[in-house]
């Protein structure tokens, strides 16, 4: 792979300067700094221009917490692929693989958005062994007197609340298992909930599903990662080698651009954007082409013409 030096010194050799080693690399100075900045601003430009390379394609598995309804993606994904979300078949949880389906978010507030108002979480205070009949938590308020809890897989009964202590407890109730549990983890009531069928993306970009889980099932998706800068002499980046002279034109046409040579810019940037095309043809299947709008009309037999006369 072609790391950050290499990339850097391919710019300086088409400039005609100075090039770098691994010892001076990070204490370049002038016209050797904008090429190293010139390379990552390529890379952005590369990656800005397209979401879906295959080369920063990622997957997520989301471990899903009974009673929760929304969460977050990555931090690092560009690009969230809702069409692929599915929950992932488990014989422990008893969920098929299934896909879901996408609901818009004002159609979830509009039908579905009170599925949030009869949940009820909290955390738990300490850990929590398999025999315990006292679950200490962070917080009590809004849980019934008496009722059934959920704690990842395991249902729990009370009979009682003391301040923060669920008491009364009876473990692995309603066919569940008795199990430890660490501190922190979410602790909810609820009536209905489910296995999801719908993914909702939410509008600060994150995602929400109904309906709730109400079991630790495992979701699914892909998703397109933001490229990182590159730093050290030896990083590589994400994009394919063999497009590495893609990079080198548009690093090239950035430093020219910054020394304001107009011409030499245009040469190169157009070079570079020729490059991208041919990346996002043979990445992505995507071609230019021109299709005609022309709608031509219906012929007519002879007999319809008589029939109109």
């Amino acid at each position: 792979m072609a790391t950050f030096i290499a990339l850097t010194n391919s710019v300086l050799a088409r400039l005609n300067e100075v090039q770098l080693t691994s010892s001076n690399f990070s204490n370049a100075r002038g016209i050797q700094v904008q090429a190293q900045n010139a390379v990552n601003e390529s890379i952005r430009f590369i990656n800005q221009r397209e979401f879906n390379y295959p080369f920063n394609h990622s997957a997520k598995t989301e471990t899903l917490v009974p009673g929760s309804v929304r969460y977050s993606i990555p931090t690092d994904a560009k690009h969230v692929d809702y069409n692929t979300f599915r929950i992932v078949k488990d014989d422990n949880v008893n969920s098929g693989g299934t896909s879901l389906a996408i609901l818009q978010y004002n159609e979830y507030i509009d039908r579905f958005v009170e599925q949030e108002d009869e949940i009820v979480s909290t955390t738990l205070a300490e850990d929590l062994d398999a025999t315990e009949t006292e679950i200490d938590v962070a917080s009590s308020t809004g849980f019934d007197s008496a009722g059934t809890i959920f704690i990842e897989n395991e249902q729990i009964t009370y009979t009682g609340i003391s301040t923060n202590t669920f008491t009364g407890c009876t473990r692995g109730a309603n066919g569940t298992t008795a199990t430890t549990h660490s501190t922190s983890t979410s602790v909810a009531q609820f009536e209905r909930g489910g296995v999801p069928t719908h993914v909702v993306r939410t509008p600060d970009n994150n995602f929400l599903l109904y309906p709730f889980p109400n079991k630790v099932y495992s979701l699914k998706y892909d998703y397109f990662t933001f490229a990182s800068d590159l730093s050290a002499s030896t990083d590589t980046p994400s994009i394919p080698d063999r497009f590495s002279p893609v990079i080198i034109d548009g690093a090239t046409a950035f430093v020219y651009q910054y020394r304001g040579e107009t011409q030499q810019y245009q040469l190169n940037f157009s070079r570079f954007e020729q490059g991208i095309k041919n990346m996002q043809s043979l990445l992505v299947n995507k071609y230019e082409y021109v299709r005609a709008t022309y709608i031509p009309q219906t012929s007519r037999t002879v007999s319809d013409l008589i029939t109109r006369v």
